[in-house]
């Protein structure tokens, strides 16, 4: 059980580091910070790539112990009392963490495909720009002609 119980510690500590990553990537885009923001993607992407580790992890071990298919949840289900009682603070604190990561998560979705909206406006058929990134002559309406 103490295998299990690293895992969930390294998960949880994964998380917690990922989560000001998050408000910082989070904090760029709303200013459009292009080169923050790429930092904190490169960051991201490395936290990403711990957490598959883990989780490749955690799925061996829960084959070894015939539990293939059963989540976190479920196998503190199973436990006894007393390894429920060592690993359920663990666990709870890691679960807080993905939800404090979720929610900023979010937002910073929200705000980076609000800018996407906006560079497409500005770039695409109506903007002032061509997509070879041109400015384009405003199409005139058959009505403002000049007399």
């Amino acid at each position: 059980m103490m295998e299990l119980k690293e895992i969930i510690l390294e998960l949880d500590d994964v998380l917690e580091g990922l989560i000001p990553i998050e408000e910082r990537k989070l904090s760029a885009a709303a200013n459009y910070n292009v080169v923050e923001l790429e930092e904190c993607m490169k960051r991201e992407q490395a936290a990403v790539l711990q957490i598959r580790g883990l989780d490749q992890k955690r799925e061996a071990w829960l084959a070894q112990k015939g539990w293939s298919d059963k989540s976190f949840r479920q196998i503190l289900e199973f436990l006894p009392g007393e390894e429920r009682g060592q690993l359920e603070p663990s666990f709870e604190r890691m679960t807080e963490n993905f939800r404090m990561f979720r929610k900023v998560n979010e937002d910073t979705n929200m705000v980076l495909k609000t800018n996407l909206r906006v560079v497409e406006n500005l770039t695409g058929k109506n903007g002032p720009y061509s997509p070879e990134g041109t400015q384009q002559e405003k199409e005139r309406h058959f009505t403002s002609r000049k007399a």
